[in-house]
């Protein structure tokens, strides 16, 4: 391997050590008579070791270590026995010692070769997370080359071996920036190596979001594309192609990508349909574009009638766009490729922003996470196939009326935009089902007092319908005056009983994040405010298993997508999710796989252009999604099912 070439040999230094006789910091003139034995038991040692005798080194040196609580030469002799230990493949033993020795002689001469060798065998042991740190103490501390040369090497494959190839490409090129010619090439050259022969698809994405306009993020999107092509993928080689060209345009690679893309955009428009996507492949939003995106591939592969012909064709555009050049920006796409429709985009500031742009190139439009109520505001062409906060919040209203009769509600809520609009949501629901709402409090998110919140929700209820009672205790039977309570004496005179609270509403609304609300929840039963609480999809977290503990259980909330979910359909989506993409379905995922069977269905019952598209979405009420049969209602918004989950004995449990 390249970067081979920078490692200054560990065994050659050793060789070297056991030649001289001499160790760093020491010679034959510093020492005592007492010392001069020392020195001829570490001549033994080194000899033994030299000829690879590394049982009998390890016996002389417990026999020296024996001899003294303090010999001379301790870190030596206690050096030496490590590297004996680790002769013998006693590497566990070896890394004991050697932790031992960087704790005990700190200031030794060969404290940095001990920390060498100890991130060598931590990453020899598998253990890279413990080789990073303490190879990194080596380049922090020392200036000698080659040891610097050696820990460097030991540090980029001990990220290699954990997985983090970002981490071992930064490293090195913050080195080769102080290097010598010769070194800084090799270390660009490592870098190389690295992301042409080792790196994967998600690896290499790190590399260019690192380094988008520079090398070796050019390099890095280069090998993308490469390996798109090979696999005939023609959305993501389109994408990135074009991605490169604007980010690259001087090149030497750019004649070669625009011959590509030439190729590869040709391959997408030989398709009978084209269906768009707008998602954020780049930026922090990333991880959600990648998500949806990942949901919409599954749909289409796996449709029998689409998934493995030249039927439908996918094009890609990164949304993560300044404003006027995304507007722009899509708008080509939308000219260039006569899609019959387009997923995205994510965020409701983008969706303002495109405003009238499916209008006007007859193209539905169906975001797969933006919450706005009603996208129809902004044209006919709008759909949205998101769990907005107020389907969510209606649903969850309607059954926690229906199913368990709860009439009247407390509102706990914190103080953001959001958790207002929540608010409002949930009163506006409460009400136009015949309930009542009849106290409202804030929070401050991560507050660790909400006592006098909590408090006046009390009083205001004990002004209305709650009550103090009598504390209910166990009956007892008095041989004389026949039956009494606990806190009863069959005396004339008698202790009045202890009042409790008793609420007078039936459940609590308490949005918020799992933290919050574990803590929020406990001190609402401290304050014996003993009601169900009602959540909303914040809730979908193993945070408020692990925090909540009694004080949520029999609480209620909502979400689009619940993982242990019974329903065959959903379960089947999960299931093929995880094994294509080695990782849990998110709701984003969710919502963009059932915009892609929105459109595919159509396709199938007929639809050749937008306008038949948008038609379909108009007036079906039998589109089929994850959950079953819905329709788009007024505003845009699929009604989709909407999981009710509660928490009973610490776990969620679907209810619906």
């Amino acid at each position: 391997m390249i970067i081979a070439r920078l490692s200054f040999s560990y065994t050659l230094l050793w060789l070297f050590v056991i030649g001289t006789g001499l160790w760093p910091g020491t010679t034959l003139a510093q020492s005592s008579p007492d010392d001069l034995t020392a020195e001829q038991g570490l001549a033994q040692i080194k000899a033994q070791l030299e000829q690879d005798n590394a049982g009998e080194a390890i016996r002389l040196l417990e026999r020296f270590l024996d001899q003294s609580d303090t010999p001379a030469f301790a870190d030596q002799f206690t050096f030496l026995h490590a590297i004996a230990l680790e002769a013998e493949g006693q590497f566990n033993q070896a890394i004991t010692t050697l932790e031992q020795f960087i704790e005990e002689y700190p200031g030794s001469a060969l404290a940095n070769h001990a920390r060498l060798k100890l991130g060598t065998l931590y990453a020899g042991v598998q253990r890279p997370d413990r080789a990073v740190p303490v190879l990194s103490r080596v380049l922090d501390l020392s200036a000698d080359k080659s040891l610097r040369a050696e820990a460097l090497y030991r540090l980029c494959l001990a990220y290699e071996s954990n997985g983090q190839y970002l981490q071992a490409i930064e490293t090195a090129l913050s080195h080769a920036e102080q290097s010598e010619a010769d070194k800084r090439r090799d270390l660009l050259d490592y870098i190389q190596s690295l992301i042409l022969e080792k790196m994967n698809e998600p690896s290499l994405g790190d590399v260019i979001d690192a380094f988008p306009n520079t090398s070796p993020g050019d390099l890095a999107l280069i090998r993308l594309i490469e390996l798109h092509v090979l696999r005939d993928d023609d959305t993501l080689a389109e994408r990135d192609i074009r991605a490169f060209l604007q980010r690259f345009p001087g090149h030497a690679y750019a004649r070669t990508a625009t011959a590509l893309l030439r190729t590869v955009t040709a391959g997408i428009k030989a398709h009978r349909h084209v269906i768009a996507a707008a998602l954020p492949f780049s930026g922090k939003m990333k991880p959600f574009g990648t998500e949806a995106f990942n949901g919409i591939r599954l749909a289409l592969n796996e449709d029998p009638a689409f998934g493995n012909s030249h039927a439908v064709g996918l094009v890609v555009k990164d949304s993560a766009l300044p404003a006027t050049q995304l507007r722009s920006e899509v708008s080509q796409l939308l000219d260039e490729f006569a899609p019959i429709a387009l997923i995205g985009p994510l965020l409701a500031r983008e969706i303002q922003l495109l405003a009238d742009t499916p209008d006007l190139a007859v193209v539905p439009f169906i975001t797969p996470t933006a919450t706005l109520h009603n996208v129809k505001q902004f044209g006919r062409y709008w759909f949205s196939s998101a769990m907005t906060p107020a389907l969510q919040i209606n649903r969850l209203v309607n059954y926690a009326m229906q199913h368990f009769g709860h009439t009247r509600f407390c509102i706990l809520a914190p103080r953001t935009p959001y958790g207002k609009t929540l608010l409002h949501m949930f009163q506006r629901a409460a009400v136009q089902n015949g309930g009542e709402v009849i106290a409202v409090e804030w929070y401050q998110p991560g507050t660790t007092d909400a006592s006098r919140q909590i408090i006046r929700m009390k009083e205001t209820d004990l002004s209305l319908y709650g009550e103090m009672l009598p504390l209910e205790t166990e009956v007892m039977i008095d041989p004389e005056n026949g039956p009494v309570r606990e806190d009863e004496t069959p005396e004339d005179g008698k202790e009045d009983a202890p009042l409790v609270y008793t609420p007078g509403f039936d459940a609590l609304f308490l949005p918020g994040h799992p933290t919050d609300v574990a803590f929020l929840a406990a001190q609402l039963a401290f304050f014996d405010v003993n009601v169900p609480l009602l959540g909303t999809n914040t809730w979908n977290h193993p945070d408020l298993l692990k925090w909540g503990r009694s004080s949520i259980d029999g609480g209620l909330f909502g979400d689009a997508l619940f993982l242990e979910t019974t329903d065959p359909k959903t379960r089947r989506f999960i299931t093929a999710y995880r094994e294509r993409f080695q990782s849990d379905p998110s709701i984003f995922a969710a919502q963009a796989y059932d915009a892609m069977h929105v459109v595919l269905d159509a396709i199938r019952r007929g639809a050749a252009t937008g306008p038949d598209v948008r038609i379909q979405l108009f007036v079906r009420h039998d589109i089929p999604t994850l959950g079953g049969l819905e329709k788009f209602d007024a505003g845009g918004i699929l009604t989709r099912k909407v999981y009710m989950i509660q928490i009973q004995n610490g776990r969620f449990v679907q209810l619906n």
